[in-house]
């Protein structure tokens, strides 16, 4: 084995080195999130960012590809930890042909890589080929001299990739396995490559994309065929390193020291509890690079997963006696292992431990309520005479209180009681469906495009930085209909458009947050309006409307290949105007708010820009205004605006930002703004900043946690909305009869004098709701030496009927109080108990209500001192004072 390619960096950099000498571009990995690709959550293999790639294979920026790509998959969490093949952040090597070389030089490459570069031994290796690839086969056998006993037949399942949908590109693929050795096999006499034990680990999986699935069931042979691997760094980097798993590699080895050393003193840690803690360690590498690219926990989508993997981490450790967050003091580990081939992470070590923390705080406020809200159904179940929690309430304490699972059956054990994790599980999927179908992550494949080609030769090449104009020739084209192509602007709502590929175009097609260019395409006598340009593959596409209906491409041809263009040089400007305004802001807001301001988001149109940035608190006023100036001092100050191509690691170097969401390749374009920003960025801009003109905030708001959004204008745009705001204040200063400069000051005595007049109107339902409630405790009933009280009171809103319930129990000593109040064509309860009773265990409002509930059609719920119930049947008062004393009897007896 070779002892120089032993660390998982020395093994990144072996995989790159060896393929970018045999021809391959060398290929940043991609976002974890990503970019234009409704179909997935996360990045979960390294073709993802070339998947256009193989839908169209011409013209593109480079035939041969390599990456280093960050993953993350979440399919089977209860698997992480366990196994050696499961985790849900990895990274994948991976070497991509798009219609350039095939299986016999995959396969060479593949041989030559594990066994000439890295030395392991042939003994230890096995291939699995699909059932029907005799190609594959016989390059295994006949070209490389693997015997065929150590080559495997599998099936679709196995050795068959795609498509994703119904339709697409798909292929068989072969299979790279090292035998781990019998100690870990099942012990099955069928044990061999494809088995399910740890024996036989697969490492590398090489995918021939050589089909495209039609509708009708027919795999048709592409035209060019590619190659797609996938080779997990984990996996490799624990056979190098000669460790029993990939979590005692150089990966994860600190990570599990220190969560080792968070156990408390005396802790006799057993295999499951290991497992407990490597599944701990993964799901904070997932934490920390998912964070740090400004992706946060929430309750919807990417978020949710986020949320649901941290508070796995912390169950575990809640069940090991560790009841405070301490996932954020990892993230220096994480990144001290990571940071020499991601070094964003080190830009945002700080951030990214604030935001686990702030979510790790969140969940223990959250385990502190909803224990009541467990033991509330512990008591419901023993009632019942019940063995064990229900599905639906297992799931309500993981969907409401963020219980996980795993601290439900933990707390549930401990009570004697059993989980229906079937039922949980029924539930779990139902609210999975409802969150795809929200989200719009639709898991259908990409069609392949076809177009009618019209002239051979490059295409595609974006002359818009140097010019909005001029002549160009037609590539290919297609008839389109409108109304499949939704959310574009058409003159007409009917009929046919046209989608050009030309060998050079000056349009800008949408990206980075800027939306695509207008204007139009002249073709011999026909004119057509571009409404939308956008990339497919390596192509810019024009999507063209026809001046006249009607009008079709049909005169193309060899001697009618040649078009004018033009792009709307306002519209241009009006959109350069915002995109350099957005650079100025994130300036500015790293400036007045700080350093750890990060972009998260933005649109750039004509008419408006949207800037979202990670920030943890609503902006002030004074902090606004003094953004606000800031960007337009520098406005006033006429700024240069410079354009300069760099190599990546060098823009990075001299201070440039750039964004986790965009992919860059190895030159990139830098927008210098004088010393005030240097920023990655392929969009257009003005040529200083004079001609912005003027910046004006409209808007600030919170759209995630964590993330805030700005909203401006700039130009003409801002000036007319001041003219708007002005026209406001002239007419409120009519309708409130004072001078513009007074109009603030009149507001807010109005506001004052209704203050007073709520205040007078709370003095007065206040006094009459004290008299009901003196009488209704007057006749209040003794059931077995318990005070029960009930009536109606006249509170204008839950609020009011709630405060009573204080009221009640501030002046009884002891007892129990229902008070009811109509609202909305609703009837309303509250029932309260005083903390005697709870303590004696003899009664709890939230009991009470559920028996109550029966009596009165609705339903409610609360705890055990305060609860609420609410009903349709307002008519229902009655029925339930009546029932309220021989309830209390039966539950004080009982």
């Amino acid at each position: 084995m070779n002892e120089t390619i032993r660390s998982a960096h020395e093994i990144r950099r072996a995989y790159i080195d060896f393929f970018v000498k045999r021809g391959h571009t060398e290929v940043p990995g991609a976002p974890l999130v990503p970019k234009g690709d409704p179909t997935l959550l996360f990045t979960s293999a390294g073709m993802v960012q070339f998947k256009e790639y193989y839908l169209q294979i011409d013209n593109l920026p480079y035939a041969r590809a390599a990456s280093v790509q960050k993953c993350l998959r979440a399919g089977d969490l209860d698997s992480v930890g366990r196994t050696l093949r499961h985790n849900t952040f990895f990274e994948m090597l991976g070497n991509f042909s798009f219609g350039d070389y095939f299986k016999e030089e995959a396969i060479t490459w593949g041989w030559e890589f594990v066994v000439d570069l890295l030395g392991l031994d042939t003994n230890k290796l096995y291939v699995s080929i699909y059932e029907d690839d005799d190609e594959a086969f016989t390059i295994w056998n006949e070209r490389i001299g693997v015997p065929a006993e150590r080559i495997y037949r599998l099936g679709r399942d196995d050795n068959f990739w795609g498509p994703v949908g119904k339709t697409g590109i798909c292929g068989p693929c072969s299979e790279i396995y090292y035998d781990t050795g019998a100690g870990r096999s099942c012990g099955s006499k069928d044990c061999a490559p494809g088995c399910d034990c740890d024996r036989f680990l697969e490492f590398w999986n090489l995918v021939f994309p050589q089909f495209y699935l039609e509708e009708n069931g027919t795999y048709r042979p592409l035209e060019k065929p590619g190659i797609d691997t996938g080779l997990g760094l984990e996996r490799l980097a624990m056979i190098m390193q000669g460790v029993e798993d990939n979590f005692h590699t150089d990966l994860f080895a600190p990570i599990l020291d220190a969560l080792i050393g968070l156990l408390p003193s005396g802790f006799n840690m057993s295999k499951e509890d290991r497992m407990g803690i490597n599944m701990v360690a993964d799901h904070v590498r997932a934490l920390t690079f998912t964070v740090s690219e400004g992706i946060y926990p929430s309750n919807e989508g990417r978020g949710y997963l986020l949320r649901r993997l941290l508070r796995r981490a912390l169950t575990r450790y809640y069940t090991f006696g560790v009841g405070e967050p301490f996932l954020h003091g990892l993230v220096d580990t994480v990144v001290d292992i990571m940071r020499e081939d991601y070094p964003e992470l080190e830009q945002r070590r700080r951030d990214t431990a604030m935001i686990i923390q702030a979510e790790e705080k969140n969940f223990f406020r959250t385990l502190e309520d909803g224990t009541g809200r467990f033991s509330a159904i512990v008591d419901e179940v023993r009632e019942k005479g019940g063995t064990g929690i229900d599905g639906e309430r297992a799931f309500l304490l993981y969907d409401t209180f963020g219980f996980p699972l795993e601290l439900t059956r933990e707390l549930a054990s401990k009570e004697g009681l059993g989980i229906d994790e079937a039922g949980f599980e029924k539930a779990m999927e139902q609210q999975r469906r409802r969150a795809q179908e929200k989200s719009g992550f639709t898991g259908e494949e990409q069609e392949l495009v076809s177009m009618t080609g019209v002239t051979e030769g490059d295409s595609s090449e974006f002359t818009g930085y140097e010019t909005v104009g001029g002549e160009a020739l037609v590539r290919s084209f297609r008839v389109v209909d409108k109304a499949k192509i939704p959310g574009v602007s058409w003159h007409r709502g009917e009929g046919k458009a046209v989608e050009f590929i030309l060998d050079r175009t000056p349009f800008y097609a949408a990206s980075g947050g800027q939306v695509a260019d207008t204007g139009w395409i002249k073709l011999g006598a026909g004119l057509y309006h571009v409404r939308d340009v956008f990339k497919r593959g390596g192509e810019i596409v024009h999507l063209a409307e026809p001046a006249e209906p009607g009008t079709a491409p049909d005169g193309i041809g060899e001697r009618n290949v040649c078009v004018q263009v033009q792009v709307n040089d306002q519209h241009r400007l009006a959109i350069a105007r915002n995109h350099t305004a957005t650079h100025l802001l994130q300036a500015a807001l790293r400036e007045v708010v700080g350093g750890h301001v990060t972009q998260a988001g933005s649109l750039v149109d004509a008419e408006h820009l949207r800037f979202d940035f990670n920030h943890f608190q609503a902006l002030t006023e004074s902090a606004k205004r003094m953004i606000e100036e800031r960007v337009n001092v520098w406005i006033r100050d006429a700024v240069p605006v410079g354009i300069e191509w760099l190599e990546y690691r060098e823009a990075i170097e001299r201070g440039a930002t750039a964004l986790f969401e965009e992919k860059y390749g190895a030159k990139v374009r830098t927008v210098t703004i004088g010393n005030v920003s240097m920023e990655l960025c392929g969009g257009t801009h003005v040529s200083n900043t004079g001609q912005i003109g003027a910046f004006l905030i409209t808007a600030e708001s919170s759209v995630a946690a964590g993330v805030r959004r700005i909203e401006a204008l700039t130009g003409a745009g801002a000036v007319e909305h001041i003219h708007s705001l002005t026209g406001r204040v002239a007419r409120l200063s009519e309708l409130l009869r004072v001078s513009p400069s007074d109009v603030i000051g009149r507001v807010g005595s109005l506001i004052d004098e209704i203050d007073g007049l709520k205040r007078e109107i709370r003095r007065l339902e206040k006094g009459e709701i004290g008299g009901e409630l003196d009488r209704i405790i007057r006749e209040a009933q003794d059931v077995d030496g318990i005070l029960v009280a009930s009536g109606r009171v006249s509170a204008g809103d839950l609020s009011a009927l709630r405060n009573q319930a204080d009221v009640f129990r501030n002046r009884v000593g002891s007892g129990v109080a229902v008070f009811s109040a109509p609202f909305k064509d609703r009837m309303q309860y509250i029932v309260t108990v005083t903390d005697d009773l709870i303590e004696e265990g003899r009664l709890a409002a939230d009991g009470l209500v559920r028996r109550l509930s029966e009596v009165a059609g609705g339903g409610g719920g609360g705890k055990r001192h305060l609860a609420q119930l609410g009903t349709r049947d307002t008519e229902s008062e009655g029925k339930v004072f009546e029932a309220l004393p021989g309830i209390v009897r039966e539950l004080v007896s009982g």
